[in-house]
């Protein structure tokens, strides 16, 4: 996208059709539901990994006619930003199919995926979307980025500034953001792996914030990413269009990040994927971005490992890495929290699916994001380990293993193990797990090779 294009994007934004938020929330109910119905898709409990790429191309044709149709709701203007068929398909035809992230000896290319891609995924980790505490912060990261089979670094964020909450729009924004970048870039020096992609710095929620954690010496760099989120669905307004422009002018990693909700908006699964293409189609048009951030939560769990959460990843990476060439990144959120073989299983799950189905990977965001400090580097990786061992995997095959690595935590959904915190797992002095959570992940290890993931 050039700044000419922007300018475009302002202008519809402050002269598109007038409505109110609520009417264009019950627009967008109605078409998904007469879209679903239109194009046939159908969720089946029995496959949850389907291999149907009729029904895959379908599910990007009805994304695509969504978004054309109800186009992207304006939250400053209370105005709505729309594009033609045109429009849309030729931004897609201009999009990245590759970013490189980082620089130096720890630079890696991210990359546009197919489905059953016979190349390794990029993983990324980090406390995704779980809240850290100022004391072992800096030891979740680096817990994470000493894994070398994790790419790229996620800075997480916490909320407060020397023990004083952090208030969005205060100084203490502006300060907790340049902490928190400081912190990520000292995790990877310490590391060994000064080079390494910080894909944001989660804590700022206003483009002032996000613009503070910039420092080419001690904070993010111009090879490194940061946010831009939409609201939804199919939602922006001028504080993230701001960011864009921030982002141009530094020649930053433009990261578009959507959290579909699953039973919000978009209803069941086949609503929610549908509203997930056209929210891609967002990133790619306003956006301009490098990479696509797919975080999809159940509303009720708050995860994405539930059946409902697999069958909408599995299908919309299909639809996605099948008809358009950009760069998918998909998160895995899990229920169950350090120190259980549950969330390594949600974490073998989700990772099976992402990697089959054309995505990226990054995870894990334990707990729900109910628990402090509940994140470590073990299943960072062992998510790499999966990753690596779901390449050449076909969608038959993932579909009959997913019901099997299910079992290992199917039965706690309603009443999750949440774990237990970063000290009680791992050593705070040498920075490794401790023995009983590195038994557990060997265990669950030798039961999913037993299953035939070759781990």
């Amino acid at each position: 996208m050039q700044n000419n294009w922007l300018i475009e994007v302002m202008r519809r934004a402050q002269r598109g059709p007038f409505m109110k938020e609520n009417e264009f929330d019950l627009q967008v109910v109605r078409r998904i539901k007469a879209l679903v119905k239109e194009y046939g898709l159908k969720y089946d409990p029995k496959t949850l990994v389907p291999a149907d790429d009729d029904m895959a191309d379908r599910l990007f044709q009805a994304g695509l006619q969504l978004f054309v149709e109800v186009g992207v709701y304006c939250q400053s203007t209370e105005r709505c930003i729309q594009f033609s068929r045109d429009e849309v398909l030729s931004r897609l035809a201009q999009a990245p199919s590759a970013v490189t992230l980082g620089t130096g000896k720890d630079a890696v290319v991210m990359r546009h995926r197919q489905v059953e891609d016979p190349n390794r995924p990029i993983v990324h980790s980090g406390p995704t979307g779980t809240p850290a505490s100022e004391r072992y912060h800096p030891l979740i990261l680096l817990s994470c980025a000493q894994e070398p089979l994790v790419d790229c670094l996620g800075a997480g964020s916490v909320s407060t500034y020397f023990g004083e909450q952090i208030i969005p729009g205060t100084p203490l924004e502006i300060l907790g953001a340049r902490r928190d970048a400081g912190v990520a870039r000292e995790a990877v020096r310490q590391a060994g792996r000064p080079g390494m992609h910080i894909n944001d710095v989660a804590l700022p929620l206003t483009c002032a914030g996000k613009m503070a954690a910039y420092d080419p010496n001690a904070g993010l760099r111009s090879t490194d990413g940061i946010l831009v989120s939409q609201m939804v669905e199919l939602k922006t307004d001028y504080d993230q269009l701001s960011r864009v422009a921030h982002l141009y002018n530094v020649g930053g990693v433009i990261v578009d990040l959507m959290t579909p909700l699953l039973g919000g908006v978009g209803g069941r699964a086949e609503g929610t994927a549908l509203v997930s293409v056209a929210d891609h189609l967002l990133g790619v048009v306003l956006y301009d971005a490098d990479y696509h951030m797919f975080s999809l939560t159940h509303l009720n769990y708050v995860n994405n490992t539930d059946p409902l959460g697999i069958w909408v990843q599995a299908m919309v990476g299909q639809a996605l890495s099948r008809n358009t060439p950009i760069v998918l990144l998909s998160d895995t959120y899990t229920l169950s929290g350090p120190g259980t073989t549950e969330l390594l299983y949600e974490c073998a799950v989700d990772t099976l699916v992402q990697t089959v189905c054309g995505f990226n990977v990054q995870g894990a965001g334990t707990t729900g994001g109910f628990k402090t400090d509940h994140t470590t580097g073990l299943e960072a990786r062992f998510i790499g380990e999966v990753s690596r061992a779901a390449v050449g995997v076909t969608r038959q095959q993932a579909n009959e293993l997913v019901p099997a690595l299910m079992r290992g935590y199917i039965e706690t959904l309603h009443d999750p193990k949440r774990g237990y915190p970063f000290p009680e797992v791992y050593d705070e002095q040498t920075v490794e797990p401790k023995p009983r959570w590195l038994e557990q992940y060997e265990t669950v290890k030798a039961e999913i090779r037993q299953l035939g993931l070759p781990v």
